[in-house]
């Protein structure tokens, strides 16, 4: 039977490991098949796919670190102040006149929730109130 199943391979003999394994750590086994031998080939086999596997997360982790890092949604604040100065700080803000318009435009105006978190914010129904707020602030800084 294990011929059959194996792919024309030899059964091992009966005290071997295989039957060890099948029978459930040896000592009669209860009419249990033989598991078949592993070939070299299988082994060299998983263990090439193991490896790509263990690579390709590595890879993952990786990207994942750096888009994070890039992100850095990390600068908030408990104020609108601390949110722009952490902004500024960990790089994600670099000019000078996009800091003094985000100083000045609070963003407790426009979301709902936790409008000092640096992360994504709906916006909802502010749009337009954001739109002219922040056109207002930005041709004020320019004067």
């Amino acid at each position: 039977m294990a011929a059959a199943r194996g792919g024309g391979r030899v059964a091992p003999p009966p005290g071997g490991r295989a039957a060890a394994v099948a029978g459930g750590g040896g000592g009669g086994g209860g009419g249990g098949e033989e598991a078949a031998p592993v070939s070299a080939l299988e082994v060299v086999s998983f263990l090439g796919k193991l490896l790509c596997a263990v690579a390709a997360l590595k890879a993952a982790l990786y990207l994942l670190r750096r888009v994070c890092l890039a992100m850095a949604w990390k600068s908030g604040g408990a104020s609108h102040a601390e949110l722009i100065h952490n902004l500024r700080k960990n790089g994600i803000i670099k000019s000078d006149k996009v800091f003094e318009v985000m100083l000045a435009t609070d963003r407790c105006h426009y979301a709902k929730y936790n409008p000092y978190m640096d992360s994504p914010q709906s916006i909802g129904n502010f749009k337009k109130n954001l739109l002219r707020y922040t056109l207002k602030n930005y041709i004020s800084a320019q004067k």
